[in-house]
């Protein structure tokens, strides 16, 4: 009794739109936290109902609220200031923690934090299997206390920026972002136009040095330094996209000086 009243309460808050394929996982991976938000972008598939059964399922109190939506940054700055308590733990829709997270997480409530925020490493589904051990994996910041803290307002890839002490906590979390190549060309066409339009609006232009040459360090970088070699033939597909998605993006801005200069 004495661990669960002294134990640092933490809200949970997810942000979700056409997320029927993942939701239903997310949730039950936050059952640990002592309250549920997510904040629905109108969808228009069977994500509402699975969040409504999860709601009846789970002995966690769920609150599901919509609007619409606002862009990537505010949608998730919106269901951040939704949170009850200090502590939140932010998750995407198609993330889920692994087990091996949320005993990490329950035993860190029981004691004093240690800093403002923790960054967490994200585990990739690439195509058809798990991102290999030995590939290096990115770390974000998703615990975090609220109140020194705040979204940056990038119009894609945002984050947690932590006014404070940031520290690195080993509780994975899954990320079943990139089901397909299919589902990957269509997120790098629309994230890299964003990307473009971000570095036009803060100045930033392309030269034909760059549009040709930094695709190519940006292969190298994730097959060899970021380790997607040992992802086998899903690696080598990884990387060609990412460096097309590098690519596209400074295309993209070379195409806006070129109209807009």
């Amino acid at each position: 009794m004495t661990d669960a009243v002294n134990k640092t309460p933490v809200s949970a808050v997810v942000t979700c739109f056409n997320s029927e394929k993942t939701i239903e996982k997310c949730l039950q991976s936050l059952a640990w936290a002592d309250e549920i938000i997510v904040l629905d972008s109108f969808s228009e598939d069977a994500t509402v109902e699975l969040i409504k059964q999860q709601i009846q399922t789970l002995d966690t109190a769920i609150k599901l609220d919509q609007q619409s939506f606002k862009g990537f940054a505010q949608q998730k700055q919106d269901v951040i200031d939704r949170a009850k308590y200090d502590w939140v733990l932010l998750l995407d829709a198609d993330e889920c923690l692994t087990p091996k997270a949320i005993k990490k997480l329950c035993k860190w409530q029981l004691k004093k934090p240690l800093a403002d925020g923790y960054n967490l490493p994200r585990v990739e589904w690439v195509f058809w299997h798990w991102a290999h051990p030995w590939v290096k994996r990115n770390e974000f910041i998703r615990l975090f206390n609220r109140k020194k803290s705040h979204m940056s307002q990038d119009l894609v890839h945002e984050s947690i920026q932590v006014d404070g002490v940031v520290k690195k906590m080993y509780a994975p979390f899954k990320h079943y972002g990139e089901t397909s190549i299919q589902v990957k060309l269509d997120k790098i066409n629309r994230y890299s136009a964003l990307a473009a339009q971000q570095k036009f609006d803060r100045g930033k232009r392309c030269s034909v040095f760059r549009l040709f040459l930094y695709p190519v360090f940006y292969f190298f970088r994730q097959y060899i330094i970021k380790r997607q070699v040992f992802n086998g033939v899903a690696g080598v597909i990884n990387a060609t996209l990412n460096s097309y998605y590098a690519y596209l993006k400074y295309a993209k801005l070379y195409e806006l000086q070129q109209n807009k200069d």
